[in-house]
């Protein structure tokens, strides 16, 4: 009786878990228009994490990040920047990306940042790729922001752009990703000048979205170097929300 009755309990529990980990659609709004982001997590939580996706758009790999942040104690946050619409080719993402509208798209972040502003919370802003220039530029403009994750993109080279940039910030980069690890390795230089916490890691072998597998085809796709970016990411938020 009591294996079935702590085997029933784990279920529940598990199942729960899996159910409290699911995004969930919420309309936000900004001056000018709704749009819908996903939730996920306990929203009365203290520590977030506002999270903006790569040009494919809410992609799986996206709805795991959500899932991932949430399964540890985060109110996750994800916006869709391209409303409702997803890619699953390189022509498809260039076409989304082609369409959006950087002031919309920078409306949209700082709405989901205020909607958790009803109570007192320890904010991080988490991009991939095209969305880690929205994240670090969601930074710069919010001052609750207490930290800044990067995955292969979002840097810039004008140190005067980051000064007064409270939030530290995460880079992750992989040493075969071209362009994106010589403008991370120039964003060094630039954080250093404007005096903000940067933490830089060159992951050995990989190439540009290397989490994401709907990039190259799924080619470039690392699971391994996925996970050890996973394992800094989750460290950097405990020391810095927590």
């Amino acid at each position: 009786m009591m294996i079935r009755l702590t085997w029933a309990l784990y279920l529940t529990v598990f199942a729960a878990s899996a159910a409290f980990a699911t995004p969930r659609p919420v309309t936000l709004s900004t001056a000018s228009s709704t749009f819908v982001s996903y939730v996920a997590g306990p929203e009365t939580s203290g520590e977030c994490v506002i999270l903006v996706h790569d040009w494919f758009g809410v992609s799986t790999a996206y709805k795991d990040a959500v899932a991932r942040l949430a399964q540890q104690g985060y109110c996750v946050v994800a916006v869709d920047l391209y409303d409702g619409r997803t890619a699953t080719t390189h022509d498809g993402a260039k076409a989304l990306l082609g369409g959006l509208d950087s002031n919309a798209a920078a409306e949209k972040i700082d709405a989901a940042i205020r909607s958790l502003s009803g109570r007192p919370r320890k904010i991080a802003v988490m991009g991939f790729s095209m969305g880690a220039r929205h994240a670090l530029a969601a930074a710069q403009r919010n001052p609750s922001v207490r930290a800044t994750v990067l995955w292969y993109g979002g840097t810039t080279r004008d140190a005067d752009q980051l000064r007064g940039l409270a939030a530290p910030v995460l880079l992750i980069v992989g040493s075969r990703d071209g362009s994106a690890l010589e403008d991370s390795l120039a964003f060094a230089h630039t954080a250093d000048a404007a005096g903000v916490g940067l933490e830089l890691y060159i992951y050995p072998g990989a190439a540009h979205a290397f989490a994401q597998p709907l990039f190259n085809g799924g080619r470039t796709y690392d699971p391994i170097a996925a996970e050890a970016a996973w394992t800094l990411t989750e460290d950097f938020l405990r020391r810095r929300l927590h």
